[in-house]
């Protein structure tokens, strides 16, 4: 006779809705428990496209037009095939019933190849065909850590299609949608790889908690707040470099490449009165670059430049949205007074606009040249960002830096923020832990980002699109990642009841002993020695269970009932179960009995 696998830890109303809907069969199809299921037979048959393995941590894609195996794939650790769901869900809310053969003396296992199903890596190194051309370098190479498991990994290359719907979208001028040129999902998935898996020779990283069955929860909500705030500063509108946004009556300053809303980039240092500055770039005032990236709104402002020069003679001007021509010769002053571009070479680049000597100048120091020269691993070890802060944008390697750069100041600035009691990782875990519906969080770590300061009111300025910020947040955690419904809910304490005063009778009742409370509901799944399990001599054919809705909307559990003695045996059941209903009725009575009594 077949095992039947099923498996369940604990009845919640979920698992009850799968059941219900199970028993009327997925897809049209039943599987029937006297079938049992193997590598070979998975496909045969019509069904869905993935089906269950026994065991359900293993599942096959099927080619259903010749019912052939495709693949098998393994769900993630603590999770396995939901049938009602045709995908991987957590154990603790999944259906899965598959029969499996027993086992013969010679198994014949499905052939595997060396090739996982899912990639952990999307950068794969080609065997080389002859001489190297390039001769290696002396830096020290970072070691790649991928002896942990994919988890973080996995779930998003499981997730590509819907970043790519949802996340990795940009916008025309009218409002249209289209698939982002700049930020694609190759690029942004092996950077991240680089930046939260490998490392990059420091002892910080952006956070997975890569391997962690239960940690890496956090990780993906990290990511879903890095990912809110890139979609507001250049996904959407396909650029590399910052835009000149901040206009007064249709004129932009061609000088907002020093600095928009009163900042000035090229003055923000890293000194502070602790430490020596080591990391910031030195401003070079003959430096002269222009940016590649514009709006594309009609009469959109050019791209932002510097250049050497200052006083009458090199002021800047500005940019007309009416005339769509750029007046220069104008002392026409930017939000913080600056009427021309010397040394203002750094504005915002990458994904999430990296800006300002001090952020472009650690990123130098920890993965540019600045690294390689002082004898530590470096990344880019021939790009000296302090020099060329526009290689970001230009460079060969620009698909990759825009993620790069990004993700080390989220990693540098933002997780390794703290001020006074508040600390950007306690907050995280925080969130997560109450059930993330808390919008402080996706708040503060805007006005960290935007303003360097987390709580609301700690500058004279607001964060641009905060409440875009947070619906993109959100999005990416309820509708991409879904966390929500894979987190496991945290028990809580039951409220603390203070009892009322006793009640006093004038005369004796025969109160019964107690019993159990009846359980509002049948098991998920009963022992299959209560329903399959006929007495010694019994015929009985087992039937898979069936759920059906009584006539008061219960969950009836329905069985094939035996046709011989064990029918006596079940109505024994049946009896103690009215006994327990009739001492219920009576405990009832007492309680009708208290209250009326009271309200006397």
């Amino acid at each position: 006779m077949p095992s039947t696998f099923r498996h369940s830890q604990r009845p919640t109303a979920l698992s009850f809705c799968v059941l219900l809907l199970h028993s009327h069969s997925i897809n049209g199809q039943s599987q029937s428990s006297s079938t049992c299921t193997t590598h070979e037979n998975v496909c045969s048959g019509a069904g869905p496209s993935k089906r269950p393995l026994p065991g359900c941590s293993t599942f096959a894609q099927c080619d259903t037009t010749t019912n052939s195996v495709i693949s098998i794939q393994t769900c993630l650790a603590g999770s396995i095939f939901d049938t009602l769901l045709e995908t991987c869900n957590w154990n603790y809310v999944a259906f899965c019933d598959v029969a499996s053969c027993p086992p013969t003396e010679e198994p014949t296992p499905f052939p595997t190849t060396e090739e996982p199903s899912w990639s952990p890596s999307k950068r794969p190194t080609a065997p080389p065909t002859g001489s190297p051309t390039v001769t290696p370098t002396s830096i020290p190479s970072l070691s790649p850590s991928f002896t942990k498991e994919s988890i973080v990994q996995d779930f998003l290359l499981s997730k590509q299609d819907l970043i790519e719907k949802y996340i990795l979208i940009s916008y025309t001028s009218s409002g249209l949608a289209y698939p982002s040129r700049q930020y694609k999902f190759d690029d942004f998935f092996s950077s991240l790889q680089l930046m939260g898996i490998q490392g990059f020779g420091s002892g910080f990283q952006f956070m997975l908690y890569e391997g962690d069955a239960v940690k890496y929860q956090y990780g993906l909500v990290n990511l879903a707040a890095f990912l809110a705030n890139a979609m507001v500063e250049t996904i959407q509108n396909d650029a590399c470099d910052e835009l000149n946004w901040q206009e007064v009556a249709g004129r932009y300053a061609i000088s907002n490449s020093c600095g928009q809303e009163g900042r000035s980039y090229q003055d923000e240092t890293c000194n502070n009165q602790a430490n020596e500055d080591i990391f910031s770039c030195q401003v070079d005032t003959n430096m002269e670059i222009i940016a590649i990236s514009s709006g594309n709104q009609v009469r959109a402002p050019p791209p932002f430049k510097c250049e050497a020069g200052r006083g009458e003679g090199f002021y800047a001007g500005y940019w007309d949205t009416e005339t769509g021509t750029e007046v220069a010769d104008i002392p026409y002053s930017n939000s913080n007074g600056r009427t021309d571009t010397e040394g203002c070479c750094w504005w915002g680049r990458g994904a999430l606009s990296t800006r300002g000597i001090c952020n472009i100048g650690k990123f130098n120091y920890y993965v540019g040249m600045k690294a390689a020269l002082d004898g530590r691993p470096s990344l880019y070890p021939n790009i000296d960002f302090c020099q060329y802060p526009e290689a970001v944008c230009s460079s060969d390697a620009t698909n990759e830096l825009r993620w790069t750069i990004s993700m080390f100041e989220w990693a540098e600035r933002i997780q390794r923020y703290t001020s006074d009691q508040w600390s950007y990782e306690n907050q995280l875990t925080t969130f997560v832990d109450r059930g993330m519906n808390d919008d402080s969080f996706i708040d503060s770590v805007g006005r960290i980002l935007s303003l360097g300061c987390h709580q609301e009111g700690c500058s004279d300025f607001e964060v641009r699109h905060a409440d875009q910020r947070k619906a993109n947040f959100y999005l990416i955690l309820n509708d991409v990642f879904s966390l929500k419904f894979l987190l496991q809910p945290t028990p809580q304490p039951g409220p603390t009841v203070t009892p009322g005063p006793s009640l006093q009778l004038d005369f004796e009742v025969d109160v019964p002993n107690p019993v159990a409370m009846p359980q509002p509901w049948p098991p998920i799944l009963p022992p299959t020695t209560e329903i399959t399990s006929p007495q010694p001599g019994a015929s009985y054919e087992e039937l898979p269970p069936s759920y059906d809705i009584g006539a008061t909307g219960d969950l009836l559990l329905l069985t094939a009932m035996p046709t011989n003695e064990h029918n006596d045996s079940l109505m024994r059941v049946e009896e103690n179960a009215s006994g327990r209903l009739l001492r219920s009725s009576v405990v009832s009575f007492l309680v009708v009995f208290y209250c009326f009594s009271l309200n006397k």
